[in-house]
This record gives structure tokens, C-alpha cells and sequence, in this order.
């Protein structure tokens, strides 16, 4: 669970839930400070983590940890897996290798440090088919003013044995500043500048969340279920854009919660309307079963697709560009400390037209990439 600040603060929401649809009515106050659990074991690279929080009021974004627990993952088997808290408080995970198998069965555990016991039902580990295709076609949405590009992703289970799939996503763009910072000045000496700060990347994680079901259906089938839409309004699409794709597949129960806190993030006016009730998923506390916890520990394998959209894919339309009132001076090497201490930050050394050495200046934010992105390459950029 990726989301989890904008999430959080909806969990007051909707029907409470257990396996099955349950009316659930609290008071109105007394909602606040739950333990909130995040926990998705898949056999991806990445280690088992488990993020441990307290609830917040729905007008608020803080993130309150739940440090100090003593957290562990057992199988069916009867193995054991202790969990250790980061440098992150709130943060566990195990630091091996899970080889969490399909068809296992696995349960979480946890013991805060007030000495409360809680446990998730036990969830049996499924296989998730593979992404047949993402693929993605320009839309405009003139009810909307909006242009773009819908994104679609296709899947299907052969053996007709899924039928629930919930989807995350990753992107990552590239962006340029418009001044090449070739130089910099140290000591009262120019010198070559030897990394790259008008080159980088951006990146952002899925808040919404999407999901669906072939149950209705013949066949095991998702055809283009349309999972993100990049708007031009933003500089996603200026140059290059790409989104990764992560797929799971679903318990019916599990898709049930999903379909649950969808409700509240898609049909509430405002999160300040009053609240009836809230979602809650597969974990209790063992020793008070009217303690309300928030979250859903499940288990599957991931499916991952990448693709990659270029500015020539597109039609051609506007693009934001955010350096669009982005200047710059030419001054003699004697104006160069003056410059620096007044803010501005040095971009190359220019010869003029009549032979001799000028240094260009602008913003920092005009040059250097990195105060808003990373000049690190990601490993998978083609």
C-alpha cells in the first residue's frame, strides 16, 4: 500500500468489513489513535515490509509511527520470520530473502509496546497472471478542458482461475533545465564542472486505487482497463515518460476491501462531510475483538510491465514549461562574487564577440535540475 497519507485519513468511512459486509456504527467520536497496519508479501526483489502507524483526523496529513513493536511473519509450515525496525520509525522488515512460495499460507504478527497483541487471518499466497499488454492512446476530454494520454492495461488468466486483479504504478520522466551548467567557481578560480545538473529524472507513485473483476464474465479476461491518465498539464509528457506496472492478483475477499475504500475516495462530497462508518480488513487484536484495526495483510505473486512514451507519440500540443520565465546575465569575472552573493548561480564562461571571457547567470532553479529531480540515471531508461 502505497498511498497510505491520503488513505488513512479515509478509513472512517465506509462499511465495515470481515469476510463478509457488516453494518457498522461508532460513535462519532474515538476514531483517532487506531493502529493502522500496512502489509502486501509478494515474491518481487524488493524485502517483506510491514509499516506500522496511528490514525489521524480526516483534516490532517501527519504521519504518527508506531515504533517499538515487536513484529513477525509465520508460514503454515511453522517457520518464522522476525521482522527489525528501521532507521524509519514505524518501518519493519526482514532483511533476508522470504522465498515466499504460491499456495503457502502466511499470517502476521504484531506486539506494540504497550504489550497489545494483534494477528492478521491467515492468507494463502496466489499466482497472478501475466500482463498481456500495457499499451496507451491520446484522448482529449473536452467536458473536462483536458488532453492526454489514457493509459490501458490487458490481462488474462488461461486457466480461467483469477478473476480479481488490483494494479500499482510507478513513472518516471525526464526534464531538462534551459541553462547548462558547465563551471563552477571555487576559491576565486573557475573550474570544469564534472556532473551533470541540467539533465534529470522525476518521479511519482499510484495514490488512486484500481482494480477489477472478470467474475461476470465467460472468460478470465480484463481487455484495456483504463488505469492512468497523464494529462499535458503537466511536463510528463515535454520529452520522454514512462510507467511501470505492477500487478496482483485478488482474493475475493481482499477485492472486497479494495472495492470498499474505493467508495470512499470516489463517491464522498468532501472528507469533512460527517462520517458514518469506516473500513476495516483481515487484522484484530487477539485478546479484544471490539478493538477496530485498519488494514489488509495479502499475499501474491507480482506481474510487472514497463513501457515507454515519447514526445514524437503524441500529437503536437502545449506542454507546460515551468522555465519559461527563466533569464540570464553575462558578467565580467570580477562580478562574479557579486553575483553569487546576491542568489544567483553560475551556468558556463561564454566568449563575446570581441574575444573575451563572459560568465552566464541565472536562478538556480533555472540550472540545477536536482532541486527538484534526480540527476541519477535510473537503471531501466532507455
Amino acid at each position: 500500500m502505497k498511498f497510505s497519507k491520503h488513505i488513512l485519513n479515509l478509513f472512517y468511512l465506509v462499511l465495515l468489513f470481515s469476510n463478509c459486509v457488516k453494518e457498522f456504527d461508532p460513535p462519532s467520536q474515538g476514531y483517532e489513535n487506531l493502529l493502522v497496519v500496512e502489509a502486501f508479501l509478494s515474491d518481487g526483489d524488493e524485502a517483506f515490509q510491514m509499516k506500522l502507524s496511528r490514525s489521524i483526523p480526516i483534516d490532517t496529513s501527519a504521519f504518527i509511527p508506531e515504533p517499538g513493536a515487536s513484529v513477525s511473519l509465520s508460514e503454515d509450515s511453522g517457520e518464522k520470520y522476525i521482522l527489525i525496525e528501521s532507521n524509519d520509525p514505524g518501518i519493519y522488515f526482514y532483511p533476508g530473502n522470504l522465498n515466499a512460495q504460491i499456495g503457502k499460507s502466511y499470517q502476521i504478527h504484531i506486539q506494540t509496546r504497550n504489550g497489545n497483541q494483534y494477528e492478521s487471518s491467515h492468507v494463502t499466497m496466489r499466482e497472478t497472471p501475466e500482463i498481456d499488454s500495457v499499451t496507451f492512446r491520446f484522448e482529449e476530454r473536452p467536458s473536462a478542458g483536458l488532453k492526454g494520454v489514457q493509459i490501458f492495461v490487458t490481462t488474462h488468466d488461461p486457466g480461467n482461475d483469477t478473476w480479481y486483479y488490483r494494479w500499482e504504478w510507478d513513472e518516471t520522466w525526464i526534464f531538462y533545465t534551459p541553462y547548462l551548467s558547465e563551471h563552477i567557481y571555487e576559491d576565486g578560480q573557475i573550474f570544469i564542472r564534472t556532473d551533470n545538473i541540467n539533465t534529470c529524472w522525476k518521479k511519482a507513485k499510484s495514490t488512486s486505487i484500481e482494480f477489477s473483476t472478470s467474475k461476470n464474465l465467460s472468460e478470465d479476461i480484463i481487455h484495456d482497463y483504463p488505469l492512468r491518465y497523464v494529462s499535458t498539464e503537466t511536463d510528463r509528457l515535454k520529452s520522454k515518460y514512462s510507467i511501470n506496472v505492477r500487478q496482483y492478483a485478488l482474493s475475493e475477499e481482499s477485492y472486497n476491501y479494495w472495492k470498499e475504500l474505493q467508495k470512499v475516495t470516489e463517491n464522498l462530497g468532501t472528507l469533512f462531510d460527517p462520517q458514518p462508518s469506516i473500513v476495516m480488513g483481515n487484522i484484530y487484536n487477539v485478546n479484544d475483538d471490539q478493538e477496530v484495526v485498519l488494514g489488509y495483510f495479502d499475499a501474491s505473486t507480482v506481474k510487472k510491465q514497463r513501457i515507454f512514451i515519447r514526445r514524437s507519440d503524441i500529437p503536437h500540443v502545449g506542454i507546460p514549461n515551468y522555465y519559461s520565465f527563466c533569464t540570464d546575465s553575462l558578467v565580467r569575472f570580477n562580478r562574479i562574487q557579486e553575483m553569487l552573493d546576491n542568489g544567483y548561480f553560475l551556468a558556463s564562461e561564454i566568449l563575446n564577440d570581441f574575444g573575451g571571457l563572459e560568465y552566464q547567470f541565472s536562478t538556480r532553479f533555472c540550472i540545477d535540475c536536482t532541486l527538484v529531480g534526480t540527476n541519477v540515471r535510473p537503471d531501466f531508461w532507455e
